[in-house]
C-alpha cells in the first residue's frame, strides 16, 4: 500500500482549513486517512502551521511521500531537513537545531535596547577610552 502524507479540505466555502494526514494513496482527497499529523490555516497571518514531529517522522521513515504542498510544510518546520540528515546518517548541525528554536523564541516579544540618536544600527558604539 503506497502512503502519502497530503492535506485535507475542511472549512466552508471560501474559508478553508486544511489537516495534514498520513493516507493511501489510492483514497479521496477528503476521505479515509490512516493518521492525522498536524493541521495547517493558510488564513491567518502569519499561516497557522502545526505537525506533530514524532508522528510525521514515523510516516516519512516507513516510506510515505509527501504532496508538493506537504514537503513545503514540512520544509518550513524543520522536519524534512531532519529526515533527511538522519536518512544519510548525518547527525543535524547543532548550530541549525539551535537557530530553528531561537527563531520561536524571538517571536515573543523582547525588550531590545533603543539605538541612540544620531548613529547609524550597522555602528558599534564607540568604547569610552581609557584613561592613562
Amino acid at each position: 500500500m503506497a502512503v502519502r502524507i497530503r492535506l485535507q479540505r475542511h472549512g466552508r466555502k471560501k474559508r478553508p482549513f486544511y489537516r495534514l494526514v498520513a493516507a493511501d494513496a489510492r483514497a479521496q482527497r477528503d476521505g479515509v486517512f490512516l493518521e492525522r499529523l498536524g493541521h495547517y490555516n493558510p488564513l491567518t497571518h502569519p499561516a497557522d502551521v502545526f505537525i506533530d514531529e514524532e508522528k510525521a517522522l514515523k510516516w516519512l521513515r516507513r516510506g510515505a511521500q509527501p504532496s508538493d504542498t506537504a514537503k513545503r510544510l514540512l520544509s518550513k518546520s524543520g522536519i524534512w531537513k531532519k529526515f533527511t540528515y538522519e536518512k544519510l546518517g548525518k547527525p543535524l548541525p547543532a548550530g541549525e537545531a539551535v537557530e530553528e528554536e531561537t527563531d520561536a523564541l524571538e517571536d515573543v516579544e523582547t525588550p531590545q535596547a533603543a539605538p541612540q540618536v544620531g548613529t547609524l544600527l550597522t555602528e558599534t558604539s564607540p568604547e569610552p577610552a581609557e584613561e592613562e
